[in-house]
């Protein structure tokens, strides 16, 4: 399992869904099994947090922000990662930094809507303070993006990203991701859809994610001519890997390390087109990086990936260190006891709903839950997973007549014994409530 950068790995791109289209699984490979018929079940009711209106969708559709006052900073649409209870423990450490949702196929999206039997609610909720929040969302039918889109606004989404860099085989397949790039038209066409669903210039804001260059479509001319056809739709702000991909040559993971980066063509982007804003992507590691990474050249943003999940204690400094904002200042400790207050109450609420049947479902939930902890221990990691399993490992050999899937919460005392085992500065650090800029 390695979800990276808002691309997951082939055989964890599972697809499930009506009518045979793709959608995201909201959970981590190995936690969701096939039915008799080789689909995944709809296990969005997991991964749902206050489902809206079937129909209305129960929200307004977000107050568009200036363009001037985009967030900075924004952490990485990732596969499998960044679902709703990411972003809860995301919002613990930082409450300025953009962010996304897992990509969302647009069929997904429709299918929910025109379902009416609240699938829709549960596939787009979120928190409100989750926000400043973004969708992104995938798709090549101009129409159905739209109708997507739409969808998404009126659920309240901060801004609507529409997934023009994934390079995984299966969404190549679907006519979607970085192979969309070869048909910058198309991109336009869709692109020009969405803006006018959600509201025109002045509504919620549609932004373009997408790479270099795709195979032998990769010179500085094509993507030139690439920003500029996108452009004339309407779209100002750009979110550019600043890698090619190589499809059907390199794994999703090969497309993430393997094509070099090319920061200086992104602030080369910036010049060529002052009247539009671009944000970099690939390759950032801390917030030192990110601060370089403004002063070598001209950029809106910088979005981080793959150190959000791995070392996600670095966005505990992000408010103080790029927004001039008081930082939430909570240790690692307070995080672990914030997060598992609502990870309990969100397990019984799911159990109340009916929705965690059997222990089994219970324990899936669990690990659900407990997943976005993994890295909070920084170089404590290791001890923090190894006695983590340690605790799973005997409750799963814990006689099961003694347990009841109605009665069990979530295990927040195998988390917090796991925890003990990090170092006492580790878990006891705080990050400073504001730092000198």
């Amino acid at each position: 399992m390695a979800p990276f950068g808002g691309e997951a790995d082939d055989d964890e791109f599972q697809i499930v869904g009506r009518k045979g289209r793709a959608i995201p699984l909201r959970a981590r490979s190995g936690l969701v099994k096939k039915d008799e018929a080789g689909l995944a079940p709809d296990i969005v009711k997991v991964a749902a947090c206050t489902p809206l209106d079937t129909c209305g969708l129960g929200t307004k559709a977000a107050q568009p922000w200036p363009r001037e006052e985009r967030p900075v900073l924004s952490v990485a649409p990732m596969m499998q990662w960044t679902d709703v209870h990411y972003r809860k423990l995301a919002r613990l450490l930082t409450r300025r930094t953009l962010l996304f949702t897992e990509m969302i196929p647009a069929a997904a999206i429709v299918d929910a809507f025109e379902a009416k039997d609240g699938s829709l609610g549960q596939l787009l909720a979120f928190d409100a303070e989750q926000r400043p929040l973004a969708v992104q969302i995938g798709g090549s039918n101009p129409a159905l993006m739209a109708r997507a889109a739409g969808l998404c606004a009126k659920a309240g989404f901060d801004e609507v990203n529409l997934n023009v860099g994934c390079p995984s085989s299966k969404v190549t397949t679907g006519g979607y991701g970085a192979c969309l790039m070869k048909s910058p038209q198309l991109v336009r066409e869709i692109a020009v859809a969405c803006l006018a669903a959600c509201g025109g210039r002045n509504g919620v804001p549609v932004t373009v994610k997408h790479r270099l260059g795709v195979d032998d479509c990769d010179s500085w001319e094509e993507l030139q001519d690439f920003v500029r056809t996108v452009a004339s739709a309407g779209v100002t702000h750009f979110i550019v890997h600043a890698r090619k991909a190589l499809l059907g040559v390199l794994s999703c993971e090969g497309n993430r390390t393997i094509p070099p980066l090319k920061y200086d063509w992104v602030w080369a982007l910036s010049r060529t087109f002052p009247q539009l804003t671009f944000e970099l992507n690939g390759g950032v590691d801390s917030l030192d990086e990110v601060q370089q990474l403004f002063s070598k050249g001209p950029l809106r943003g910088v979005m981080v990936g793959r150190a959000a999940y791995k070392t996600p204690w670095i966005l505990s400094q992000a408010d103080a260190t790029l927004f001039g904002a008081e930082n939430p200042g909570h240790s690692r400790e307070e995080v672990l006891d914030l997060y598992l207050d609502y990870a309990s109450a969100y397990f019984h609420a799911q159990q109340r709903a009916g929705l965690v049947s059997t222990p089994s479902a219970a324990l899936e939930l669990e690990q659900l839950l407990a997943a976005p902890l993994s890295n909070l221990f920084e170089d404590e990691t290791h001890l923090f997973r190894v006695a983590l399993l340690r605790e799973v490992a005997a409750r799963e050999t814990d006689d099961a007549s003694s347990r009841r899937h109605d009665s069990v919460p979530l295990p927040t005392f195998m988390l917090r014994r796991a925890a003990a085992c990090a170092a006492e500065a580790v878990a006891a650090a705080r990050a400073e409530k504001s730092q000198a800029v």
